[in-house]
């Protein structure tokens, strides 16, 4: 007589150990079994739905994910993960925390591994919480839930579909081990804790020289190996600022800064790096007329200043505000107000005197002393105010300020605190 039926999956697993209390399977599951796995639905908007313990975890330690979040991780699989993709995409591991010991064989074959099947206990009374990867996991299940939308065309569906069953998630499963008690909801959220609240985020600076597909920052790369960059000293990678023996004409960051401006305009370049674009208009098509039309600009812009002037670390344009002010002067001539001589307006704004002792720029500049004892001239205010000072002149300088304003173009930025990236002048 059958005693009891105890509802498992056989999961294809290697097993792992950190220490005499915990062990690791490590397998990988279709998007479509993210939710059978864990036996709710983790993806913020369904929280509300879980028992009291699960819910309290999820809304006390993690962070929702965001729609603008969610959104930007589902492109990041639609166009990263298929063939056409510009450069290969892939997701680092999940993380599921199980309550109970788990059963795992061992291939009779080679059973010294630690390769074989995890019987895993899909009941209720074993309760599983994702501790890490969320986002990635949300994702996935929105494409999941898309391509079975009645509302797309079954050519949509089919390809989402296919899309699907073309990669899996990597998951990694921490369970009790064998012999041990079972986990207390204070050890799963601890688990949580360690992995979300002692990673040490890389700074921006070399995240940045490290990414190679966000399409801002592919373009910056274009632009720095270019003949005007590479001419006047080029672009140099992962420094914060120029130092004084470095013979480079920018930093990567500020580069970036200038590309973000220049494609997208003032709101763009203060949003933190990570932060995407509803309708961009930097996509992989219009990503060599942006890198001619810039370098044609920096080009014209450079030959009317004189390669002296343009190359002198005492001039506005060259600090961190200044490149960020010339990409939202490129924005508004060549975006906003689709300008037809954009060499002759690079031309004009390369005669204004852009040197930090110039009238124009009394209000923004300060003498100091610097560590060798020398006075020098400084700037007196924060990135972002500089910045807007500096294109409020260069506009005035070219007379476009009126005109943007007649188009309704604002002409400072409308940001909430928490999305304004804090740079250095």
């Amino acid at each position: 007589m059958i005693d009891h039926v105890k509802p498992t999956a056989r999961i294809p697993a290697v097993q792992g150990q950190f220490g005499s209390r915990l062990v690791t399977y490590t397998t990988q599951l279709p998007a479509g079994a993210i939710e059978t796995i864990l036996g709710h639905d983790p993806r913020s908007r369904h929280w509300r739905q879980l028992s009291d313990d699960i819910r309290d975890i999820y809304e006390k330690l993690q962070r929702a994910t965001t729609p603008k979040r969610l959104d930007a991780i589902v492109r990041y699989i639609r166009y990263r993960f298929i063939d056409r993709s510009v450069i290969l995409g892939a997701f680092p591991a999940i993380s599921i925390a199980v309550e109970h010991p788990t059963e795992f064989e061992a291939y009779a074959s080679i059973s010294d591994s630690g390769v074989g099947v995890l019987h895993f206990d899909l009941s209720r009374r074993n309760r599983r919480i994702m501790v890490d990867g969320l986002g990635r996991a949300s994702a996935a299940m929105e494409l999941v839930e898309m391509s079975e939308a009645s509302d797309l065309s079954a050519e949509v569906r089919a390809a989402l579909a296919k899309l699907l069953s073309e990669f899996s998630l990597p998951t990694v499963f921490y369970v009790p081990a064998p012999g041990t008690s079972s986990f207390t909801i204070e050890e799963m959220q601890q688990l949580f804790h360690d992995f979300n609240f002692k990673v040490q985020a890389v700074p921006d600076r070399v995240a940045i020289a490290l990414d190679h597909s966000d399409l801002y920052i592919g373009l910056t790369n274009k632009i720095g190996r270019s003949d005007i960059i590479t001419h006047h000293g080029g672009m140099e990678r992962k420094a914060a600022s120029l130092g004084r023996k470095s013979t480079a004409i920018v930093v990567q960051q500020n580069l970036l800064r200038f590309v973000r401006g220049a494609t997208e305009g003032e709101r763009f370049l203060e949003a933190k790096n990570n932060s995407d674009v509803a309708n961009p208009h930097l996509t992989e098509d219009t990503l060599p007329i942006y890198e001619d039309k810039i370098v044609e600009f920096l080009s014209s812009f450079a030959l009317s200043m004189g390669e002296t002037a343009f190359k002198d670390r005492d001039s506005l344009h060259l600090t961190s505000p200044g490149w960020g002010a010339l990409g939202i002067i490129f924005h508004d001539l060549y975006d906003r107000l689709n300008v037809q001589d954009l060499l002759a307006a690079a031309s004009k704004l390369g005669q204004l005197d852009w040197h930090r002792s110039a009238e124009l720029w009394s209000e923004l500049v300060r003498e100091r002393m610097d560590k060798n004892g020398e006075t020098v001239l400084g700037l007196a205010g924060g990135g972002a105010q500089t910045r807007r000072a500096i294109t409020r002149a260069a506009r005035q300088f070219l007379g476009i300020d009126k005109l943007l304003a007649e188009r309704g173009f604002e002409d400072e930025p409308i940001l909430q605190e928490a999305d304004i990236e804090d740079y250095a002048a």
